[in-house]
């Protein structure tokens, strides 16, 4: 049983991630329950996901109760942690969108305040956008979260499930290719992270 937070905000794939986490989980037998909340604005406004995969009765994670934080934006990933126990694992994305708010007031994006909260727990970070830029497909981020969250340990999905459900969510032969590439290197990227 495992419970995760995905945490960020609008536009980044985090629905599309929790649907193919939760897919990869019923293919081996398992069950799955996801919700959603949504901020203000779908593209750009806070979004988290509850996701459980085992034998729950709710798909809302109680506070202090997550097993990981998959953070796709590194304020929201602090703000989330709330959720996490004591021995979870938060996996950040190091991106910083500064949200409306800030920006109006012409306040300055907490930083060093959201890498102070993540850092109290066990994490890893993990240059999600720069590795995607790198396959050349920007919009492979949450492939490289999943390859991430895979690659702590925490999963308890085999890696065959997880690309055999990537494969099977774009038609497009071309972005399933790139996707399951994304996948590859953030399970390698926070492989590296454990070895530093």
């Amino acid at each position: 049983m495992t419970s995760i937070v995905l945490a960020g905000v609008g536009g980044q794939g985090i629905i599309t991630l929790g649907k193919i986490l939760g897919e990869a989980a019923i293919l081996e037998g398992k069950k799955s329950l996801m919700t959603e909340i949504h901020g203000m604005a779908q593209r750009g406004g806070r979004i988290s996901v509850d996701l459980r995969i085992g034998d729950y009765q709710s798909a809302i994670i109680p506070i202090g109760s997550a097993d990981a934080i998959l953070g796709f934006e590194l304020m929201e990933t602090a703000r989330n942690t709330v959720k996490l126990k004591k021995d979870g694992i938060i996996v950040a994305n190091k991106r910083m969108i500064h949200p409306m708010p800030l920006i109006m007031k012409a306040q300055e994006y907490p930083e060093r305040e959201s890498e102070e909260i993540i850092s109290r727990y066990n994490h890893y970070y993990v240059n999600a956008d720069e590795i995607a830029m790198s396959l050349g497909e920007k919009r492979s981020v949450n492939m490289v979260m999943l390859g991430a969250l895979f690659g702590v340990g925490i999963l308890e999905i085999s890696e065959e499930s997880l690309k055999k459900t990537i494969s099977a969510s774009f038609r497009n032969p071309r972005v399933s290719e790139i996707n399951i590439k994304a996948f590859e290197a953030g399970v390698a990227a926070v492989n590296q992270e454990k070895v530093l």
